[in-house]
């Protein structure tokens, strides 16, 4: 199974966590089920002299609201996250737009019968009229 694994480890907090943003969007438009991020032990010292602050504040990503529609669940591990992605909302969106779809198809449809019977019932009212003309004027 295709997955990414993306390493925030030696940057910022702030750039890492645009391109997790960024990776979350970029894996949910390809339908990738999974990403893993690389952040740092919760143990680790980096070198502000700060223990794990990616792996510490990486939960607080996830809620943001550019992706946590997108994000069914993560899993933290020693060092990184798999971050699980939820098709579910892409998955509705493109069926209602099949719904739609087939909505606009079944009016057309029933729009074209109702002109249908409509031409009929014309075409019949123009016939007896014809007649009626005819025998009025003894042309028959």
């Amino acid at each position: 199974m295709a997955y990414y694994e993306v390493d925030l480890h030696n940057l910022t907090r702030e750039e890492a966590r645009l391109i997790a943003i960024e990776m979350i969007r970029d894996s949910h438009s390809k339908c990738i089920p999974y990403v893993k991020f690389v952040t740092e032990r919760e143990n680790h010292i980096n070198a502000t002299g700060e223990r794990g602050v990616l792996y510490e504040e990486f939960p607080s990503w996830m809620l943001d609201t550019e992706i946590k529609h997108l994000v069914k669940d993560y899993d933290p591990c020693d060092g990184f996250y798999i971050v699980y992605l939820d098709f579910f909302v892409r998955a509705f969106k493109e069926i209602s737009l099949l719904v739609l779809l087939l909505l606009a198809i079944i009016i057309i449809l029933y729009l074209l019968v109702i002109i249908d019977s409509e031409l009929s019932l014309m075409s019949d009212y123009l016939m007896d009229l014809k007649i009626t003309y005819l025998k009025i004027h003894n042309t028959y």
